[in-house]
């Protein structure tokens, strides 16, 4: 990833219960308008730091919270107390293509570019980090990634994606 694409999306405050979750103090962006999953950076020292959070939330009065997976109590939470938060490329909720909701897939048609159309997909599997499409063709299920790299192209008034799938993932769904 392209650390100069980042965006400052705030400042880390006081840690907040027991827990290790921090106030955030958010500059210019709201709350709904951030996607809840995946990572934030901290400016440590002039290096942009990755953490994955498991929550992002409102908690009223007390503000927004975040609560990074690698902070279990607020003392070690505390060293990051003040420093900037930044956001990766998509972490606005409106901001590109990479924010969408995989659960948009389930309708369209699939195709390959070698092996042509592959059927529908009728349902997700996977984890939100990796979402795995599942496409029926015929009386067969077949599971294909939804990675950035293998979407050659989506053509939403025609329902359709393409797809370029790594050699030989295929062969394992459609040879008889």
């Amino acid at each position: 990833m392209d650390l100069e694409s980042l965006q400052r999306i705030g400042k880390l405050g006081k840690p907040w219960g027991n827990q290790g979750e921090l106030t955030v103090h958010l500059e210019e962006v709201d709350l709904e308008d951030l996607v809840h999953t995946g990572s934030l950076f901290v400016d440590i020292e002039g290096q942009k730091v990755p953490f994955f959070f498991s929550s992002l939330r409102d908690q009223g009065r007390s503000g927004i919270l975040v609560k990074f997976e690698d902070f279990g109590d607020p003392q070690s939470a505390g060293i990051l107390v003040g420093r900037d938060l930044y956001g990766p490329p998509g972490i606005l909720s409106d901001a590109s293509d990479e924010s969408w909701d995989p659960d948009q897939c389930i309708g369209m048609l699939v195709s390959d570019e070698e092996h042509g159309e592959l059927g529908e997909v009728v349902g997700m599997d996977g984890t939100d980090d990796n979402p795995v499409m599942v496409i029926q063709h015929g009386a067969r299920e077949i599971l294909i990634p939804l990675a950035d790299e293998m979407i050659v192209g989506i053509d939403p008034e025609q329902n359709v994606m393409v797809v370029r799938t790594p050699p030989g993932l295929l062969d394992l769904y459609l040879k008889d």
